[in-house]
């Protein structure tokens, strides 16, 4: 709602670099994905404007004397990725758990990596790009004909950084992320949005190195909008934090996110209102929690429950194994976790089947668990302390 909002208004403006970005992390529902298809057609043909889909990817290349993976992102096509679409975006949980297997760990409530790198990274990678106003992004990557890591040197590097997951264990859980592409092609803005125009921008004139600006002091300053309500004031004040110019400001240089429904007085009933005038919508129920990642951990045992209780009872045949699929994220969580045990590691304190997924430690919620409670009242002794996020990402 806020972006045809600004758009109706001849708020944004290609000419001066204005753009539109979705950062795709590969688990959502499908109908999220037409509704942002839809949404990236009308923007690009009645507007003008440029809109991305952006996804997280990593490459490999040489820092310090030795090959390691860095991250990155790249632009994909509003159409699924097959053999014969490579540039289409993935849908498969691929991205995802690209970035586990990078880091070695799921994220929690309290390391939320996915956020970080899947959104707000990606986001800033690709803006210090499209602001040095090129017609395409920078190659990335070594020249070599395949990856240049060795078993050795990954461990050797992990026991220098404090490390302590044996060695067998580790390789397994690299092991995904070392068979993703070894580079990032250079790629053209043409070939990822028709709206594309080359834009003359004074704020922009001698803040480009190379191929990319500079955020933060002398370099390029932005305002990011965000839909965040009047009645989601606790969220609001979280994100004005970022503006502060303090800690919680650190890494977001440059950057200036506005919140314009926080005062104009928008409530979660006017955006109801909205769209219900529009002829198209996102086709879910706001009430089941299925927008996002599906089964994000991040949406509460109750949320959770009310998603399983959807895409549990009958799943196509096409979504299986994929993110819409309790299995998918239960395998994850035994895959990127930590089973302390098998890591042979001693602790303080007692934590529940020696095992840390995306719900932490201080209990043994897990996806194995959801998909074997028979009743809401199977977990409810979880609720108190799995709460729905609240975040302002």
């Amino acid at each position: 709602m806020l972006l045809f909002v600004l758009l109706e208004a001849g708020l944004l403006k290609a000419e001066r670099g204005d753009v539109v970005v979705f950062n795709n992390t590969s688990a959502e529902h499908p109908e999220t994905y037409n509704f942002v298809r839809q949404c990236k057609q009308l923007v690009e043909t009645r507007y003008s404007i440029p809109f991305f889909w952006v996804e997280f990817q990593t490459y490999e290349d040489a820092r310090n004397g030795e090959y390691i993976r860095l991250p990155s992102y790249r632009l994909v096509k509003s159409e699924p990725w097959s053999e014969t679409t490579p540039d289409g975006y993935h849908w498969r949980g691929e991205v995802y758990e690209e970035l586990l297997s990078w880091t070695g760990f799921v994220p929690n409530v309290f390391q939320r990596t996915c956020t970080k790198n899947l959104k707000l990274e990606s986001t800033r990678a690709f803006l210090k790009e499209w602001f040095a106003n090129k017609p395409e992004t920078e190659r990335l990557g070594h020249f070599g004909n395949g990856s240049r890591l060795e078993d050795d040197d990954i461990y050797a590097r992990h026991l220098r950084n404090r490390g302590s997951v044996p060695r067998s264990i580790l390789l397994e859980k690299k092991k995904f992320v070392r068979e993703r592409p070894v580079y990032r092609p250079s790629q053209s803005y043409t070939d990822f949005s028709v709206a594309v125009q080359t834009f003359q921008n004074p704020c922009l004139h001698g803040k480009t190195l190379g191929t990319s600006t500079f955020f933060g002091k002398d370099g390029v300053e932005y305002l990011a909008f965000v839909g965040l309500r009047y009645d989601e004031m606790r969220r609001v004040i979280k994100v004005r934090r970022r503006n502060s110019g303090g800690l919680e400001s650190a890494g977001y240089e440059g950057e200036h996110v506005y919140m314009p429904f926080s005062e104009m007085g928008v409530t979660k009933e006017d955006v109801d209102g909205f769209w219900k005038k529009q002829s198209w919508d996102l086709e879910l129920n706001a009430e089941d929690g299925l927008s996002n990642c599906t089964y994000c951990f991040l949406k509460g045992t109750q949320g959770l429950q009310k998603v399983h209780s959807i895409l549990g009872v009958s799943l196509d045949e096409e979504l299986k194994n994929t993110p819409c699929d309790l299995s998918w994220w239960g395998g994850i969580e035994r895959k990127y976790g930590r089973d302390l045990k098998a890591e042979q590691r001693q602790t303080q304190r007692d934590i529940p089947n020696n095992f840390i997924g995306f719900f932490g430690i201080e209990n043994n919620f897990s996806y194995q668990l959801l998909a074997e409670s028979e009743s809401k009242k199977d977990l409810s002794k979880f609720t108190d302390n799995i709460l729905p996020c609240d975040c302002t990402d």
